[in-house]
């Protein structure tokens, strides 16, 4: 549909491959199912992921649950949105009152970053497996303070920037770059930024 509406555009997607603009500056980013594990065993956080970059910043984005009815969407001056709600994160600004969302703790341990994993669970209030896409809703519309993934894809993240631009937290690397091409991804509110920047920045790689 994206393509018979804008026939010049790039798009690509995990399953869909890629698509050339012919030197446009809007690309669209596909993840048809975020989750597959999810979907198969029928556990409702699976989603569709849909990201518009202009000029290689993604600008709008849209994540939607269709087993939750639920859409969260934003994009860059219009506001973050869940459902017709306005969404923001939240003001919890207190590492023992935050919760923090994970896909999965072999990430950290492939990537040799359990030490991150196991501080979190140590400083924070508690953590959760609400992987996937549904961990950086739950931090965007303030039910969670911190998601990261130690390993992730274009198409896993690509409508999220907009979105936490516009709901006043961070979405980026645990480098603290911003964006969705680094390759890991870290959503926090803003209050909690630094501290957790902290963590995924300095300590040293297990080996």
């Amino acid at each position: 549909e994206i393509e018979k509406a804008y026939p010049s555009h790039a798009i690509v997607g995990e399953e869909y491959g890629e698509k050339a603009g012919e030197g446009n500056p809007f690309r669209w980013i596909i993840d048809p199912i975020d989750g597959t594990k999810s979907f198969i065993k029928g556990v409702p956080f699976y989603s569709v992921l849909i990201g518009l970059e202009i000029e290689g910043i993604s600008r709008v984005g849209a994540v939607c649950f269709p087993a939750l009815d639920e859409l969260l969407y934003g994009a860059d001056g219009l506001g973050a949105w869940c459902n017709g709600r306005r969404v923001h994160v939240s003001t919890t600004s207190k590492m023992k009152e935050a919760v923090f969302c994970f896909t999965s703790w072999s990430g950290f341990r492939t990537k040799k970053r359990m030490d991150v994993f196991e501080n979190l669970h140590k400083d924070c209030f508690y953590g959760r497996g609400w992987g996937d896409a549904y961990g950086y809703h739950m931090v965007a519309t303030g039910r969670a303070e911190i998601m990261l993934d130690p390993a992730i894809m274009l198409w896993d993240v690509a409508p999220f920037p907009p979105i936490f631009r516009e709901a006043g937290g961070f979405f980026g690397s645990w480098n603290g770059e911003v964006g969705h091409t680094h390759r890991d991804g870290l959503a926090v509110n803003a209050a909690l930024k630094s501290k957790v920047l902290k963590l995924t920045r300095s300590q040293k790689t297990k080996s």
